[in-house]
C-alpha cells in the first residue's frame, strides 16, 4: 500500500465519525431537519464500515496456514464488496428521498443546519485526508474513503441548500444537489463493486489477455501447446497463473525446471507473480486454452 495504516490514526477517524453522528442527530432534532438526521444515520453506517475496513486490513496481513493456504488476503476484497454494496444502497435511498423532497419541500431551521453542517464538513474532510493516503492500492480502504467523500459532498450540499433556502427560499435546490452527489457516488461504488466481485468470482483480471499470453509462451521452441489456462487475482496485487504445458519432447526433470523458469520469467513481464505449471508429453487429447479432457 502507499502508506502503512496505523491503529491510532484509524481509531481517530472512527471516533470523529461517531462524534459527527451524535452532533448531526442532536442538531437535526433541534432544527427539525430530516436531512441532518438522515446524514447522522449515514455517518453511523460509515463508522461501522471504517471499523470493518480496518479489521479486514489487519486480518489480510495474517500469515497463511494449513487451513488458509493462500492466507487471508481476500478479507480486504470482501470488505470492499460489502462497503461498495452499502454505498449503492445509500445512494439509491438518498436519490429517492431527494425526489420526494423535491415535490414535498420542508421548512428547516437554517441557522442550526449551517452550524452543524459546517462542523460535519470539517470532520469529514479531516477523515478524507487521513484515509486518502491509505487508499492508493486497496479497494477496501478506497471504499471507506468513498464513504467519507460521500459524507463530505453531502455536507456541502446541506450547507449550500441551507444558504440558498435562507436567502432565496429555493428549497428544491437541496434535492437537485443531493441527486447529483448520489449519482456520482453510485458511479464510483459500481466500479469498486465490479472490481471486488470480479476478484471474488476469480475472473481473469482486467488487462490480461489469455490468448496473447499464450502466444507469447508458445514462442518457446520446446512447447507444443498450452491449455487449461487459468489466470485470476487473489487481491489487487497478487495475480496467479496455472496451466498445462505440453512439451514436444520427453525431457528430464532438470530440463523441465529450466523450462519452468523461462515460463515464469515471461509471465512476470505481464505482472503475474504466482505460477503453477503441469508439464505434459502427449497429455490431454482434446484441448483448448481453458479446457482439458
Amino acid at each position: 500500500m502507499g502508506a502503512e495504516i496505523d491503529l491510532a490514526g484509524f481509531t481517530f477517524v472512527v471516533i470523529l465519525n461517531l462524534g459527527i453522528t451524535l452532533a448531526e442527530l442532536i442538531g437535526g432534532i433541534i432544527a427539525g431537519s430530516l436531512a441532518l438526521i438522515s446524514d447522522s444515520a449515514h455517518n453511523f453506517s460509515d463508522a461501522l464500515s471504517l471499523i470493518l475496513s480496518y479489521v479486514a486490513e489487519r486480518v489480510s496481513k495474517k500469515p497463511k496456514n494449513y487451513r488458509k493456504t493462500f492466507g487471508y488476503k481476500r478479507a480486504n476484497i470482501i470488505a470492499a464488496f460489502f462497503n461498495s454494496s452499502t454505498l449503492l444502497v445509500i445512494g439509491g435511498l438518498l436519490t429517492m428521498e431527494a425526489i420526494r423532497r423535491f415535490f414535498e419541500p420542508v421548512s428547516i431551521n437554517t441557522n442550526v443546519v449551517l452550524v452543524v453542517g459546517t462542523i460535519g464538513l470539517i470532520a469529514n474532510l479531516l477523515s478524507m485526508i487521513m484515509l486518502k493516503k491509505w487508499s492508493k492500492e486497496s479497494l477496501n480502504i478506497r471504499s471507506a474513503y468513498l464513504h467519507m467523500l460521500m459524507d463530505s459532498l453531502s455536507s456541502i450540499a446541506v450547507l449550500i441548500g441551507a444558504v440558498v433556502i435562507k436567502i432565496y427560499g429555493l428549497k428544491f435546490l437541496d434535492s437537485v444537489v443531493t441527486i447529483l452527489i448520489a449519482l456520482y457516488v453510485v458511479k464510483e461504488a459500481i466500479e469498486i463493486f465490479n472490481a471486488s466481485l470480479s476478484i471474488l468470482m476469480e475472473s481473469t483480471p482486467a488487462g490480461f489477455d489469455v490468448e496473447n499470453i499464450s502466444s507469447q509462451l508458445l514462442r518457446n521452441p520446446v512447447i507444443k501447446d498450452i491449455h487449461h489456462i487459468h489466470i485470476w487475482a487473489l487481491d489487487e496485487r497478487n495475480i496467479l497463473f496455472e496451466g498445462h504445458v505440453n512439451l514436444k519432447e520427453d525431457v528430464k526433470l532438470s530440463d523441465a525446471m529450466r523450462i519452468y523458469n523461462e515460463i515464469k520469467s515471461e509471465l512476470e513481464k505481464f505482472g503475474i507473480n504466482h505460477v503453477t505449471i503441469q508439464f505434459e508429453f502427449n497429455g490431454c487429447k482434446d484441448t483448448g486454452l481453458i479446457s482439458c479432457s
